[in-house]
């Protein structure tokens, strides 16, 4: 794997990793979060969540 390729990695799986948790916060399984960072990005306000059914 290329050097530039392994630091994005490095730097883009936490920060994935750190919206998910937000998501799981709302009621998304593992899966349905990480999803749901690629599909909505950061869940906002207290709007109901088409991501997720929590």
């Amino acid at each position: 794997m290329p050097k530039g390729t392994r630091s994005a990695l490095v730097v883009v799986l936490p920060v994935r990793s750190l919206f998910a948790s937000a998501w799981s916060g709302r009621g998304c399984d593992s899966a349905e979060a990480y999803t749901a960072v690629l599909g909505y990005g950061v869940p906002e306000g207290l709007e109901p969540l088409p991501a997720c059914h929590g």
